[in-house]
Order: C-alpha cells, then sequence, then structure tokens
C-alpha cells in the first residue's frame, strides 16, 4: 500500500486544533514539528487514493474555519505520495530517543543511550503511531509507570504498543491491549516480542472490550470523542481506573462540564491534556 504524506504548515496556537482534527479523522496518530518561533509543521499519512482526497478535501474545509474558532487561519499544506517501500526511512526522520521520568525509549535503528537504573524500551513503529514524543503520550507513560505494578492494563487503541510496553515493563501483572487496525497490531506484536514482554494483542472494537472488561488500569490516548464514549461507559459501573489523553486543552472545560465528577487528577502539557478518573 503506498501512502500520502499531508504536511500542514500553520501557526503555533492553531497547532492544537489542527493536530486533534487529524486525530479525528481517521489517522493513527500526528507528528508535530516546531519549525521557528511562530510557525509549526503537523503531518499525518493516509492511504493513497480515495481516502487521502477525502482527508485533503475535509482538511480544507476545516482550515478555512480557523478563523472563526479566533486562530490564526493562514496555512500551508504539502503533500507528496510516500511508497510503501519507502515508508521506514521516511518515519524514521520523525523518530528520537525520548526520556519520560525513568523510562527510556529510543528507535530500533539506533543504540540505546539510557542512563543506569532507567528501564529501556526500544521500538520501531513501523506503519503505526506512537513513538513516545508527543506531549499525550508522554503523559500517558509517567501515569502507566507510577500506576502499573501489580495491575491488570487494558491499553484501548494501542498503535504501536508503547503504552502496553510501559505497562508490562513497570510490573503490570497482565497487560491486554486493542486496536481496529491490523497494521498497527502487528507492529505492536512485534514490538513486545522485541521487548521481551507478555502483551495480549487483540484486533477489535476498543469500546467493547472496554465495556466488557475487568482490568484494575485502563489507558486510552485516542482524541476527545472516543474518550468521552469511554469516559460514559466509565461512569456506568466500572471499577478500575480510566487514563484518558489525546484531546487539547480547549476541550477541557467541555470534558470538565460532563464528567468533572470522575476526574482525579488533570494534566497539561504543550497544550494537551491527560486526565485520570476513579471509580466513585
Amino acid at each position: 500500500m503506498d501512502w500520502t504524506e499531508f504536511s500542514i504548515a500553520i501557526d503555533h496556537q492553531a497547532v492544537e486544533a489542527v493536530a486533534n482534527f487529524i486525530h479525528e479523522s481517521g489517522a493513527g496518530g500526528v507528528v508535530i514539528e516546531k519549525k521557528d518561533s511562530n510557525t509549526s509543521n503537523v503531518t499525518a499519512y493516509y492511504p493513497a487514493g480515495e481516502e487521502a482526497q477525502a482527508f485533503l478535501s475535509k482538511l480544507e474545509e476545516f482550515l478555512s474555519c480557523l478563523e472563526d474558532m479566533n486562530l490564526t487561519a493562514k496555512s500551508f499544506v504539502s503533500i507528496k505520495n510516500v511508497p510503501e517501500q519507502d515508508w521506514a526511512e521516511e518515519w524514521k526522520k520523525h523518530c528520537r530517543p525520548v526520556d519520560i521520568g525513568n523510562i527510556h525509549i529510543y528507535p530500533s535503528w539506533l543504540e540505546p543511550s539510557a542512563a543506569p537504573g532507567k528501564v529501556a524500551i526500544e521500538l520501531d513503529p513501523g506503519m503505526a503511531f506512537g513513538t513516545g514524543d508527543h506531549a499525550t503520550t508522554k503523559m500517558c507513560v509517567g501515569e502507566i509507570a507510577s500506576r502499573a505494578p501489580g495491575k491488570r492494563v487494558l491499553d484501548l487503541g494501542s498503535g504501536s504498543g508503547i503504552l502496553s510496553i510501559v505497562a508490562a515493563k513497570t510490573g503490570a501483572t497482565r497487560v491486554d491491549a486493542v486496536d481496529n487496525d491490523p497494521v498497527a497490531v502487528k507492529v505492536a506484536q512485534e514490538n513486545a516480542q522485541i521487548n521481551k514482554c507478555n502483551v495480549h494483542q487483540l484486533l477489535g472494537d476498543a469500546f467493547a472490550e472496554f465495556a466488557n472488561s475487568d482490568h484494575d488500569l485502563v489507558v486510552a490516548n485516542i482524541g476527545y470523542n472516543a474518550c468521552s464514549r469511554l469516559a460514559d461507559i466509565f461512569r456506568q459501573g466500572k471499577d478500575c481506573t480510566l487514563i484518558l489523553s489525546g484531546f487539547p486543552q480547549e476541550r477541557l472545560a467541555e470534558f470538565e462540564g460532563a464528567y468533572g465528577g470522575l476526574i482525579a487528577r488533570c494534566q497539561i502539557q504543550e497544550g494537551w491534556v491527560c486526565v485520570t478518573l476513579e471509580a466513585q
């Protein structure tokens, strides 16, 4: 399968809105890179053909509405095709080692540089998303590392498997993960094997899996609409801790209005939100 790369140069103040739009338009993830003091690049990949064309139409409409959201609307979109055989090299440009607390995440083509005592995780994102470099992933990793020991953990929308691996490496007694993308499931399974982690990876529906789960700790870095649906399931009587991230700070008030009584902890980093819900 060939891919289409969309690179959107946008004012910093609009980055979170554009990145969230990409998340909720079906991309498995998004890469944000600062260009200069005023501009960032937001990059996403879609399968070439009809899916990429449909996304472009929605993107153009969304960008035209930024001024209505009191955001700087000036933007530049560049598009290029990426043959599947070139994907790995293209994606490597966006991957770098990341330290999050006691966790050191490094891409598989680099040597680990973890300080003594750190938990090292080797990651090859392949055609899945999740490298540890985005603020939402960093916040989720921190929450999981502090809460996973001795817990049964469920990772919803697992992508590259990074959150599942962190849970397994930091002492979870059982780790299950689900994604609706077969490519992501394959990549996550491979990453778990590389790190010698026992993760049960499923191809399926995150909402159905959560509704029927018996896990102590559940995490989803998955976008606002999905987080809202998971919070609805949670307040129907789930007896667990639920970590939710993947949506911008602009939507926090909306989330708090609907689920504020369930929020035990709220973090904001680089304009992105991570909330931890506890059973009442």
